[in-house]
């Protein structure tokens, strides 16, 4: 029976899904969050020395004859910050705006407008910068003297500090994300571990086996054992139930039928047409109810399996067939029966397997008859081994079935010739039989109808 689920997500994966994915957002907002306070870091910390140098500047700017000038020897030692990274550019400007030294336009007053000191970033000579614009006053003889400092360098050193760190954070968060999932997911896995050993302990029971579940179950899974403990116990009851009121309904038709059985031959003359017609009509009757109390019986969702034992098929059949054969000779048909050598024994209830060949060999006595009614040939037991399988057949000589009807022999209510009288059940109970035996049915047209319950041997050894 298929079942349909609204929700088709695992518990597994809704578990996996809330603690990875608020790891992956934190995950994602720290790199951020440490991406732009490392960029912060290191801008500040080679702004600081850019600051630095810009200043070493001013110690070696002094004062002749009335004009600013650089002590370039000393100047272009203290140049050296760059660790041979990257270019730098400087410039030294006086008030004036004339270059005292370095490269020229590479500063520009309005960007010191009402500014000591100002870091920015520009391209000079089609190259990126990060400068560094600094105002100095000198004071010689009363006069104040303006100098403009202007350092910049190109940013490799500042790109390749902050790469080599992101590049350390990425591989360490790489470790922690992945031993994160790893942990996650075996702590996921072992947390489930009951619920798994549970459905492994359901699944490897028989649908047959209504008996409480004994399984030791932690505190969060306690009410659903029990509840299908509950339920189990339910479905016993319920079986238990139906098989009384089978047995009480049973009870209750065959004794006012036998009852008016009685009294028709009491009353009635055999010789009296309507008598034959009552009789007719009361034995169709009493095979209806047994039929229909068969039915309902068999049903394999209100079955009590307790009733099945292992039991050998050999002796079931050789039993039955020794007493259903004078049956059959009365009917004026033969009968014959072929063991298999092997004896080979199935879970079954003796009685319903003998219902089920009597449904059988009645078809068989119904329908294997000639235009007027008369028996043909022989009806024939057989068992027979196919590799791991074992069949139980009944044949019989008769005329078949059109082939296009014998899948549909098997339906509630199905009669391939509706001029003859019968329940139409005869055949559904053989297949409702076969199905409690977990076993399959086939019909097949073999010069005549043959009517085969197959039995997987393996599973019914297990």
């Amino acid at each position: 029976m298929n079942y349909y689920y609204k929700n088709i997500h695992s518990i597994k994966s809704r578990l996996i899904k809330w603690l990875i994915f608020p790891f992956a957002i934190l995950t994602i907002v720290l790199f951020i969050y440490i991406y732009l306070t490392l960029q912060e870091k290191v801008n500040t910390f080679f702004d600081k020395r850019l600051y630095a140098t810009a200043q070493s500047i001013e110690e070696n700017i002094g004062i002749a004859n009335s004009k600013l000038f650089v002590d370039l020897p000393n100047f272009s030692i203290d140049l050296l910050s760059t660790h041979e990274k990257g270019l730098v550019y400087y410039s030294v400007v006086n008030e004036n705006n004339e270059l005292l030294i370095g490269h020229g336009l590479l500063f520009n007053k309005r960007i010191l407008i009402n500014l000591k000191k100002r870091f920015y970033n520009l391209t000079y000579d089609g190259v990126k910068l990060r400068a560094v614009s600094y105002k100095t006053t000198l004071n010689s003889a009363g006069k104040i003297h303006t100098a403009y400092i202007t350092i910049g360098e190109t940013t490799e050193e500042r790109e390749e500090n902050i790469n080599y760190v992101l590049t350390l954070m990425f591989i360490i968060m790489s470790i922690v994300i992945f031993f994160t999932i790893t942990i996650t997911i075996i702590a996921v896995n072992e947390g489930l571990k009951p619920l798994d050993n549970l459905k492994k302990i359901i699944k490897k029971r028989d649908d047959r086996d209504l008996e409480p579940l004994v399984f030791k179950a932690p505190k969060e899974l306690e009410d659903v054992v029990n509840s299908i403990n509950i339920l189990l116990d339910r479905s016993r009851d319920t079986i238990d139930y139906i098989e009384q009121f089978n047995s009480d309904v049973s009870h209750q038709l065959r004794t006012p039928l036998a009852e008016m059985k009685v009294k028709l031959e009491l009353h009635y003359d055999n010789k009296n047409e309507d008598f034959h017609a009552l009789n007719s009509l009361l034995n169709n009757m009493t095979h209806i109810t047994e039929q229909l109390l068969l039915y309902a019986k068999t049903n394999p969702n209100t079955i009590n399996f307790k009733r099945f034992k292992k039991q050998s098929l050999n002796k079931l059949c050789k039993e039955y067939s020794l007493k259903t054969a004078p049956r059959v000779y009365a009917k004026g048909f033969e009968f014959e029966f072929e063991d298999l050598e092997e004896e080979v024994f199935i879970q079954t209830d003796s009685i319903l397997l003998e219902s089920m060949m009597d449904n059988i060999i009645n078809n068989a006595l119904h329908y294997a008859v000639d235009e007027n009614g008369k028996p043909i040939g022989v009806i024939t037991l057989s068992l027979q081994r196919h590799n791991n399988t074992i069949w139980l057949s009944i044949k019989d000589q008769g005329i078949g079935v059109p082939k296009e009807n014998l899948k549909s022999i098997f339906e509630r209510y199905y009669r391939v010739d509706s001029t003859k009288q019968g329940s139409g059940l005869g055949l559904s109970i053989v297949k409702q039989i076969t199905v409690l035996h977990q076993a399959k049915v086939i019909a097949t047209n073999e010069n005549g109808l043959k009517i085969s319950i197959v039995f997987d041997h393996k599973k019914q050894e297990d």
